[in-house]
């Protein structure tokens, strides 16, 4: 009876274990790219410029390319976006692996900026800005506090209900080897 108590017990703590692990272990965790960008604002008025940090302390005196791409509604025409009068551009890192810069988009709608190096490889997450219309509530006119924070990680709650739901399995098992221990 008693290994059948530590089988279930292993068994158990095996389940609950390795779903904590998995949860983990997404497709890319943190320091996986070697660029970060700062976005003055993740929401960002139409027409008016608004200014961006990249910094990739690995990469001192490095050439990198800003992109920024628009995507949903304001997918409508490349013309949407200026970084430095085009879509993208390219910068050269300085001696600490830093450039700022400043971007200007024409439509509403959303928008995304990630940096690229001279082959073309991502070099760093993908960013979300949301483009308002002058004076739009969440915009930097008049009636909008401008700002927010950009919205990064992933959601852990389906990793969350599969090591709940394996659990209760393990508990369950647990239970089922009791009652047939006593049983016998």
């Amino acid at each position: 009876m008693l290994r059948r108590i530590i089988s279930a017990m292993a068994i158990t703590a095996a389940a609950v274990l390795v779903p904590a692990a998995v949860a983990t272990a997404d497709e890319y965790g943190p320091g996986e790219f070697p660029c970060t960008v700062a976005l003055e604002s993740a929401v960002v008025t139409v027409g008016e410029p608004f200014g961006f940090t990249i910094t990739c302390p690995s990469l001192p005196n490095v050439t990198v390319t800003v992109d920024i791409a628009s995507a949903g509604d304001a997918a409508a025409a490349d013309e949407a976006v200026e970084v430095a009068g085009t879509r993208s551009v390219t910068f050269t890192l300085d001696e600490n692996g830093e450039v700022s810069g400043t971007a200007t988009v024409h439509a509403v709608g959303d928008y995304t900026e990630q940096v690229f190096d001279e082959d073309g490889e991502p070099l760093s997450d993908v960013y979300t800005i949301t483009a308002v219309a002058p004076g739009a509530a969440g915009g930097d006119g008049a009636d909008g506090g401008g700002g927010g924070l950009a919205v990064t990680g992933a959601t852990s709650l389906p990793y969350l209900a599969a090591a709940g739901g394996l659990l209760l399995l393990g508990v369950g098992a647990l239970v089922v080897s009791r009652i047939r221990a006593r049983r016998s």
